[in-house]
């Protein structure tokens, strides 16, 4: 897995002082939260609540920035965006876009939380 595509690791390090074990709590913890955000986005997607979109969305952008992953912060700032605009006929598909970002965010991460950090 191009882990570098998903998340530049060297940069998030660097946020952290070089502390991988801060890095890994924080990785541990997204993984295990990851499930129930993506949840209430679907659950506000189909409820068409829009504050609720907003915020599960802006809370997804904020976790994914931590580990400097563009991929999956620009998705969820996009749909943040769109659903801010009431631009209804974006939000499936950008809802579909932050879901995946977040899952290949999801894998890369457990794969270092699992095998430790590349050399």
């Amino acid at each position: 897995m191009e882990s570098q595509s998903i998340m530049d690791l060297a940069a998030a390090l660097e946020r952290l002082d070089g502390d991988q074990e801060l890095f890994l709590t924080l990785a541990g913890l997204f993984v295990e939260r990851t499930p129930q955000a993506l949840a209430a986005l679907r659950t506000a997607m189909t409820a068409g609540d829009l504050p609720a979109l907003i915020k599960e969305a802006h809370k997804l952008k904020g976790s994914a920035m931590e580990f400097c992953a563009k991929p999956a912060v620009a998705s969820a700032a996009h749909l943040e965006e769109s659903a801010r605009k009431a631009a209804v006929q974006e939000l499936a598909a950008l809802a579909e876009q932050v879901q995946t970002e977040t899952a290949r965010l999801t894998a890369a991460l457990t794969t270092i939380i699992e095998k430790g950090f590349p050399t």
